[in-house]
């Protein structure tokens, strides 16, 4: 371990990855990240074998952690795995999700059902969980969740709209939960992420974010868990209901300057 910033604290890790169960990067690395920092995490992933992976990595570093099953299609499953996490802890101190289900098509060529699972997974994913964990955090002295969302939800990607449109309905739901927990000394947050290194994606469209991007490269994984351990931590305590966009200036330019529109900047 290289920190303590979560000495003593239980951390709830939710994710799914690219395709729901693909390579899951912030959620990994969030789980890394606590655990180095000195947290107890629960590894909560849609394989057994995915959240195995992450907890071996783990304990291999000196970190405390316990691997759990969650397909996020089926809420029940999340429901049961917070009731086996509340036999082993009375309380927890975070919450992290990170759902990811994607199709990449036009809104004329995404399918209803298409559009449906990326609401299902994405958004009422982390509507359920957080529901499912609320008597947990409540039970903790100061808790906070971070919730990851996507600058794709804040400004609309046309290439990925059930994607944007579920974001956009996480990022609601951070407003709505800081509002309605914050009394409850409940932080909610969440970051607008935006492209990692671990994405599979094809080498032009990584060349195509770069080109979109003020710094560039996309980020590696651990940039968003940096983010999502500072919203959690009490160096934020006085931040709620904020999406942090994480997006190496992204969305910090008007859309259609960016140097990666081709009628603004010549490319070299």
């Amino acid at each position: 371990m290289t920190g303590a910033r979560f000495e003593g604290k239980r951390v709830v890790v939710v994710g799914s990855g690219f395709g729901i169960d693909g390579f899951d990067d912030i959620g990994r690395a969030s789980a890394a990240a606590f655990a180095r920092e000195g947290a107890e995490v629960a590894v909560v992933q849609v394989t057994k074998e995915m959240a195995d992976e992450c907890v071996t990595d783990i304990a291999a570093k000196g970190g405390v952690a316990h691997a759990y099953k969650s397909d996020p299609r089926d809420p029940a499953e999340i429901v049961a795995v917070a009731e086996q996490i509340s036999e082993r802890w009375s309380s927890v101190d975070v919450l992290v999700t990170h759902h990811f289900a994607t199709t990449i098509a036009s809104v004329e060529n995404t399918t209803r059902e298409e559009f449906e699972e990326a609401l299902r997974v994405n958004l009422t994913g982390a509507f359920v969980t957080t529901k499912s964990f609320l008597p947990a955090l409540r039970a903790a002295e100061r808790a906070s969740i971070v919730h990851a969302g996507s600058i794709d939800g804040i400004l609309g990607n046309p290439n990925i709209p059930a994607y944007s449109a579920s974001k956009g309905g996480v990022h609601a739901l951070v407003h709505c939960l800081a509002g309605e927990l914050g009394s409850s000394g409940i932080r909610v947050n969440g970051i607008g992420r935006a492209g990692s290194t671990a994405l599979p994606l094809a080498p032009q469209v990584f060349a195509e974010l770069d080109y979109a991007t003020p710094m560039g490269p996309a980020a590696d994984p651990a940039e968003y868990a940096a983010a999502v351990l500072f919203l959690a931590s009490n160096e934020a305590s006085y931040i709620n209901g904020v999406i942090l966009p994480v997006d190496g200036g992204r969305t910090a330019v008007t859309p259609g300057t960016a140097p990666g529109y081709a009628g603004y900047a010549p490319r070299a």
